[in-house]
């Protein structure tokens, strides 16, 4: 498994994040009708992180703001999406995008569905902006709160699309990295990825570069339902007190 992380986390304490994160193999899912052909999902088998893993996660004085991933616990104020949502409106981004929100069952390895077909896609990249490979760096970051009553997971793969497209394209520069680079990246069985699952407890949220990062989320292994509400916004870090 390929020892690259994928992209700076915020922590305080290395041991906090050893506890709520594992890391995992991926397979790629074929002739399945409840996903699109080639989804990427994880194998199924966890570990715990290895000990100098939390340092390299660690932000450096290069990493930008849209980079960061973040970990944060919601004010009490926030009990339902539309508390959520004028918590947003607060938060420095003055057109933020609603993604709307989600209610999954337990036992789902990945939860995400396509709006346009209802199919799974899988560990994948968001393309609301659709930025071309030299701009990709400056999309908004995904917000998203577990509403409960069940925790649940957020899935981040351990190689960025911008480090796949270099691999796959000659004319990477002018490439619109799209899920199916990711796909492509691990369909020759030559190149191998990690994903980290990441436990989110109810009143509990991220902000993640979700436009770099192929990710995705689940609810394995869980007993109770969960439901989410998301956002798109370009947001300073460090706008909720650090969860790690």
């Amino acid at each position: 498994m390929t020892s690259m992380h994928p992209a700076a986390i915020a922590f305080r304490d290395p041991a906090a994040l050893r506890d709520r994160c594992e890391i995992g193999g991926v397979r790629l899912l074929r002739g399945d009708p409840d996903h699109e052909s080639g989804a990427v999902l994880p194998a199924g088998e966890w570990a715990p992180l290895s000990g100098d893993l939390p340092a390299q996660c660690a932000p450096s004085v290069f990493t930008k703001d849209s980079g960061l991933v973040e970990f944060f616990r919601a004010p009490a104020t926030v009990t339902d999406e539309y508390s959520l949502a004028a918590l947003v409106r607060v938060l420095g981004d003055p057109h933020p995008i609603p993604l709307g929100t989600t209610d999954d069952p337990p036992g789902e390895p990945v939860t995400h569905r396509l709006p346009e077909t209802g199919l799974r896609p899988g560990l994948h990249i968001d393309s609301y902006q659709n930025l071309p490979y030299l701009e990709r760096d400056t999309s908004r970051r995904r917000l998203c709160v577990n509403l409960g009553p069940g925790e649940r997971y957020l899935l981040l793969a351990t190689i960025n699309i911008k480090s796949i497209c270099r691999t796959l394209h000659d004319h990477y520069e002018t490439h619109y990295p799209h899920t199916d680079d990711l796909r492509q990246f691990l369909a020759g069985g030559r190149r191998r990825l990690g994903v980290l699952r990441i436990r989110i407890e109810p009143g509990e949220g991220w902000i993640a570069p979700t436009a770099m990062l192929p990710y995705d989320e689940s609810t394995e292994d869980q007993e109770l339902p969960s439901a989410t509400a998301s956002w798109l916004g370009t947001w300073e870090r460090g706008l909720f007190g650090p969860l790690i």
